[in-house]
């Protein structure tokens, strides 16, 4: 399974093209004219003339005799021109080559190549060239185009949006990029570097972005802190802490497992300017780091609910139905949300909603809004569907332009704000507020900041709650309060009852912070960034430590691995996912599995020698087929397990038939895999038609009529081989066999 660059959304800085449709032209010149191969800009007497220039592309890279028409165009920015050259064909399929040469250094910066898909062409499998294969490519192409610049970089992962199946058959090839981050004096620099597509079908780079300003000012790292100095600043001011956390669940309605976990300390993130030791606010400095990328009629009324009447609702609908029975009125909730909250004089209700309260599975909340005449203030209030009791609230206004650059007058401290904030929820809860903590506080700062002016419009404040001594951070109060008025602007709850495991068994801190700096060092590196509402400043790159990778990872307390927001370990791309496989003949492919998403194993283990359960092998072809989970259900319930919804989804995709009736839980056999690997490959309405095929085992006998085409096109395709000439039916399928199946599916 690989992810493609075709349909992912580009780096904020690279000027990536979109395979699969036609590149634009660079500018908007007539078309006739650039037909006829015009040059429609005059360029600088000192730069490279435009023969040069195209003499210099052409012996970057080859151009396709199809491609028998040419237009170039001359751009200069501050200074420094470019030429942009673009061959094109009028023959159908569409093609075209764009490039981008330096017109004073004659360095070829950047080369678009779209090439039209073939009428009826489709691809399916695994494509030609493997990601090390083509990166392999793209190291050659990197150094042939720039080699100074390219012998300064160093490569980086990057996050994809998207992933295709490679199982389903595709009509666009698959594009593997990979970009290589500019250093300098071996410190990282972001958001500089080069980007390289390889054509995995061909092998030919179809795309090359340099992004490369040589004016950037580096800081000097003369005088950094040291590795050891950064390391104990994380230590006292960030690091983890052990909190609970609900795995996340794609229903909103199904509570995840309540999990004890290791997670940063407010805000959760750590960038440390490393020539001052200071920890940088990213509420005053937006810090860019590649990784992070920087809201009828009566009569057909009643012919409606006699359709209903006549309509037999599902289980699902009919718990809906009797849900909704338990729920105050719309009515009652506007009473009682006037009652809790303050509303103006002259405010009247001019909405009303049922929804979720996402962080409170199963939870129903009426949403109320209240809007003077001109409906340019409102107060919006929330009430619990089933009992009343206030959730939120807030108070805005519409701000004309003007306005909202006005400097606030501040007349209520942080402190004054603190305390009504803290009044408030002794009001309102006064049994949660003895179970919660300050947490975090902010200050609302706008671009008043420009004119020398750091005062806040308003102060927020985080009541984090805390059971056992150990902080649920997704449960608490969020409070603000204006620093002119003192009024509380807004105030929002989230609380769950349930129930919390005690921490036992858990690591210990200093434990899971070496555990956390062992996967994520620090890393030194320049990063871009800017004062926030201070436009008029250009930006700066500071030197900087930060934990290397994405943040939001958490550490699991009682396991200590990694885990993501859902509860599920993390697997990382690089090294060797498992500790059980290394020498094991199924090693590769179990690593190219894990590395694509498509299995996972418990406590760093894959256990390759263990049987395959039927609905492990389902979860595999479901996520090879294009759904890389976490997995839809038709209807969701708590206590449905694991695999209820890897079992709709195999049964929506064909790979699972309504009559083929198996134990989910039970280990599987060759038979049964024949038939699911069968399906999942597409083939499985030829295989029906037992009495075509010619089954040579010397156990043929022994196979049911109605899977002999299964195991035939199963053997036939090798997807697993005969053993010693028997196909051997009821034999059991390990883990590391289904994941070697898998692999040679993917490569059909």
């Amino acid at each position: 399974m690989r992810k493609s660059a075709a349909v992912r959304l580009a780096a904020c800085l690279l000027a990536v093209s979109v395979v699969g449709a036609p590149l634009p032209s660079w500018a908007d010149a007539p078309v006739a004219e650039k037909a006829a191969g015009k040059n429609i800009a005059s360029p600088a007497a000192t730069a490279m003339p435009l023969e040069k220039a195209i003499s210099t592309a052409k012996e970057k890279l080859p151009i396709p005799a199809e491609l028998d028409m040419f237009s170039s165009d001359y751009q200069e920015y501050d200074g420094r021109g470019r030429w942009v050259l673009r061959w094109y064909g009028g023959k159908q399929p569409e093609s075209s080559i764009n490039v981008t040469v330096d017109a004073e250094t004659g360095v070829v910066e950047n080369v678009n190549y779209y090439q039209g898909i073939k009428p009826g062409a489709r691809y399916q499998g695994l494509p030609a060239f493997s990601r090390e294969q083509s990166l392999e490519i793209a190291r050659k192409e990197g150094a042939r185009f720039l080699p100074d610049k390219f012998s300064s970089t160093v490569l980086t992962d990057r996050e994809y949006w998207f992933q295709p199946s490679v199982l389903r058959e595709r009509d666009y090839p698959i594009i593997y990029d990979f970009y290589f981050r500019r250093t300098s004096g071996g410190v990282p620099v972001n958001d500089q570097g080069l980007n390289i597509g390889v054509n995995a079908e061909t092998g030919q780079m179809v795309r090359f972005d340099c992004n490369w300003s040589a004016s950037s000012k580096l800081p000097s790292p003369e005088g950094k802190v040291s590795p050891d100095q950064a390391r104990k600043i994380f230590l006292e001011k960030s690091g983890y802490e052990l909190t609970y956390f609900m795995a996340q669940r794609e229903d909103p309605d199904t509570p995840g497992e309540i999990k004890l976990a290791y997670r940063l300390k407010p805000p959760g993130r750590f960038i440390l300017n490393a020539l001052t030791g200071e920890v940088i606010n990213n509420r005053e400095v937006d810090i860019f780091i590649d990784e992070m990328g920087a809201g009828g009629g009566g009569g057909e009324a009643m012919y409606s609910r006699q359709k209903m009447d006549a309509i037999a609702l599902t289980p699902a609908e009919n718990r809906a139905v009797e849900e909704n029975k338990d729920f105050i009125s719309a009515d009652r909730a506007q009473e009682i949300a006037s009652g809790l909250v303050d509303i103006p004089k002259g405010y009247t209700a001019t909405g009303r909603s049922l929804e979720r309260h996402y962080g409170v599975p199963g939870s129903r909340v009426w949403n109320v809004q209240f809007s003077d005449s001109e409906k340019k203030n409102w107060v919006r209030v929330s009430v619990d569907a089933r009992n009343g009791e206030l959730i939120s609230f807030s108070r805005d206004n519409r701000f004309e332009p003007e306005d909202y650059y006005k400097v606030p007058e501040v007349k209520v401290s942080q402190d004054q704000a603190q305390k009504s904030a803290r009044d408030l929820i002794a009001r309102l809860q006064p049994s949660r507020l003895a179970q919660v903590d300050l947490r975090d506080s902010d200050r609302e700062i706008g671009p008043w900041v420009k004119m020398g002016q750091d005062v806040p419009r308003s102060y927020s404040f985080f009541y984090g709650r805390k059971v056992n001594g150990i902080p649920y951070p997704e449960n608490g109060f969020r409070v603000r309060v204006s620093s002119t008025t003192g009024e509380v602007l807004s105030y929002d709850m989230t609380w769950w009852e349930t129930s919390f495991p005690k921490a036992e068994g858990v690591i210990d801190l200093a434990s899971a912070n070496e555990k956390f700096l062992s996967g994520h060092p620090l890393v030194l590196e320049y990063a871009r960034g800017h004062r926030m509402y201070d436009y008029n400043r250009e930006p700066q790159y500071y030197l900087i430590y930060r934990p290397s990778g994405r943040p939001g990872y958490m550490l699991d307390a009682v396991t200590g691995q990694e885990i993501d927001y859902s509860g599920k370990p993390v697997v990382k791309k690089d090294g060797k996912p498992f500790s059980d496989i290394a020498g094991h003949p199924a090693e590769e492919d179990i690593t190219l599995l894990a590395q694509e998403g498509i299995i996972s194993g418990e406590g760093g283990k894959f256990r390759p020698d263990d049987q395959a359960s039927v609905a492990e092998v389902l979860a595999m072809l479901v996520k090879a087929n294009g759904n890389q989970g976490p997995y839809y259900p038709l209807s969701a319930n708590q206590n449905d397990p694991w695999y209820k919804a890897v079992l709709e989804a195999a049964l929506a995709k064909g790979i699972l038939e309504k009559d083929l009736n198996l134990n989910p839980e039970a280990g599987l056999n060759r038979l049964q895999l024949a038939r699911l690997g069968v399906n999942a490959g597409g083939w499985g309405k030829l295989a029906r038609l037992s009495q075509i095929f010619k089954l040579e085992v010397a156990d043929a006998g022994s196979i049911p009529t109605d899977y002999r085409g299964f195991v035939a096109a199963f053997l036939g395709l090798e997807l697993l081989a005969a053993e010693n000439g028997s196909f051997n039916p009821e034999a059991a399928v390990t883990r590391a066999q289904a994941a070697s199946f898998l692999v040679r599916l993917l490569k059909q």
